[in-house]
């Protein structure tokens, strides 16, 4: 119908995303078992792994831009924070700023700690995190290839791709589990005593 809003646009429901992003990288890997030297299941893996990752990482600056919509927020972010998170406005059409992977991913872990005032460091200093860089390469190369060997997912690719996922999606959750912790503190005991025994039950 001509005029007609288009309703999806301004809706992202985030954990349906997360989930059926999810699903895929399982779906791949299962899929893969069965044919394990398979150079297009392997790049079906690695795209569905970053597909996941890059998702996460907006899912985190559509939860830090609505706090700061909802004035939980009271400080000043800088230009450069600005340009990470990308317009706090729910009607703007402006995208945050391209960054490197590495660069969005530390950048946007290090702006939801400010902004929700955590005590939260992402962990970047092990082996982990020297995988995730190992495959960040090997996808860019996969994704924007010059030569054969460019697009030719190794064993060791795999590896790390398999690490990247874990890791990300790891200190994903370990960043929620710390705002969640956070915000039960300012709860009355009780509150927070019946919010624990609701989930862990």
């Amino acid at each position: 119908m001509p005029g007609s809003p288009n309703v999806r646009k301004g809706i992202i429901r985030s954990n349906d995303l997360l989930q059926v992003l999810r699903e895929d990288v399982d779906a791949a890997y299962s899929i893969l078992e069965g044919d394990r030297n398979s150079q297009y299941l392997r790049r079906c893996a690695v795209r569905a792994v970053f597909s996941y990752i890059e998702a996460m990482i907006e899912c985190i600056k559509i939860e830090v831009r609505s706090s700061i919509r909802l004035q939980q927020y009271t400080g000043v972010l800088t230009d450069k924070e600005l340009e990470t998170l990308g317009s706090t406005s729910i009607f703007a059409v402006r995208n945050s700023k391209f960054l490197p992977l590495d660069q969005n991913i530390k950048k946007t872990f290090k702006l939801a700690s400010k902004v929700w005032g955590l005590k939260f460091k992402l962990a970047t200093d092990g082996e982990d995190f020297r995988d995730f860089l190992a495959a960040k390469s090997a996808r860019n190369r996969l994704t924007h290839p010059k030569t054969f060997y460019d697009v030719e997912v190794t064993d060791g690719d795999m590896h790390c791709h398999s690490i990247s996922g874990v890791w990300v999606e790891h200190e994903f959750q370990r960043l929620f589990k710390t705002r969640i912790e956070s915000l039960l503190e300012g709860l009355p005991v009780e509150e927070r005593r019946a919010f624990h025994e609701q989930t862990f039950e």
